[in-house]
């Protein structure tokens, strides 16, 4: 396959993937109960404090090349500002993935203000640690699992991601036989500033998340800190910002790929000039070019 009929191809998928201009129909009539093929929607995956938690998954069809081994995984976490959103709204989204041969995911999470931190973080590493406990099943491999998301799922993603190796969260006896570390980690507009830091102390995260009846208010904020968890055994990220965002401020990307410079640790920041907290439509251009990016992000830690 020429080069050009890859950036070709890549260009459509991108059109597809975040401008969801197409529609993709699920197929689900192959008659082997152990093969799955389309969009499943729903899946339960455990319940936590009462609240039954699922997730979607999106499989390719058998004629793909790269159904015929282990296949890689994406999931994809829904931003809403942490009080919003649906694992639905990433339907589309996961099917197309599907095209570049990965299986891929889209994870439900409970919602602020009725359940502060940590609560959406245990429910991303739960589902990871689904995943990876029915790697069988579905015909997935447990070490190439990555995760994605923008804004509010964005900050999921990264936290899933530095704290794969932590024992600070409780796994709520569902699957602590396995970890929930993963194999990279991509994050647009992701609010994951040190929140022990009086400028970020109005932020939407902190009053969405942080219970202000906690008793050891300060701890609480150093534990939504991510990079108060950073160190050399986490994944790759690859970070997007605009520089002119007005929801999430674009030093909190910066002073956080500033620690991962300073770690020596694997990394891609793109910065868009003009680009809003939604940059697709405020810097269309440079967006594309770091979609791109960021799809050859996935494909080059999915080997």
């Amino acid at each position: 396959m020429s080069g050009k009929t890859i950036v070709q191809k890549q260009m459509l998928f991108l059109v597809a993937l975040f401008c969801g201009a197409l529609a993709h129909g699920v197929d689900h009539t192959d008659k082997n109960p152990d093969y799955f093929q389309g969009l499943y929607q729903d899946i339960p995956i455990g319940e936590i404090d009462g609240v039954a938690l699922s997730i979607n998954m999106a499989f390719p069809k058998r004629q793909s090349k790269r159904s015929q081994k282990l296949r890689p995984v994406v999931i994809l976490i829904h931003g809403g500002g942490f009080i919003s959103g649906d694992k639905d709204d990433k339907n589309q989204q996961i099917q197309y993935l599907t095209r570049l041969g990965f299986v891929a995911a889209s994870a439900m999470y409970r919602l602020a203000p009725e359940y502060r931190f940590p609560a959406a973080v245990d429910d991303i590493k739960l589902a990871i640690r689904y995943l990876k406990s029915n790697a069988e099943k579905y015909h997935i491999d447990p070490d190439r699992i990555l995760l994605s998301g923008s804004s509010a799922g964005s900050y999921l993603a990264v936290m899933a991601g530095v704290t794969g190796n932590s024992d600070a969260f409780s796994n709520h006896g569902l699957y602590p036989n396995v970890d929930s570390s993963v194999r990279a980690v991509a994050a647009q507009s992701p609010p994951i500033g040190d929140f022990t830091l009086a400028k970020y102390a109005d932020r939407p995260t902190v009053r969405r998340l942080a219970d202000p009846n906690t008793e050891d208010y300060s701890a609480v904020l150093a534990a939504m800190t991510p990079v108060r968890y950073l160190d050399a055994n986490d994944p790759p990220f690859f970070l997007s910002h605009g520089d002119a965002d007005p929801v999430v401020p674009v030093e909190m990307s910066r002073e956080f790929v500033s620690q991962l410079k300073e770690s020596n640790h694997p990394f891609e920041y793109h910065e868009v000039k003009g680009g809003t907290h939604s940059f697709t439509r405020s810097a269309p251009d440079q967006a594309k070019q770091v979609f791109d990016a960021y799809i050859q992000f996935l494909l080059k830690w999915a080997e």
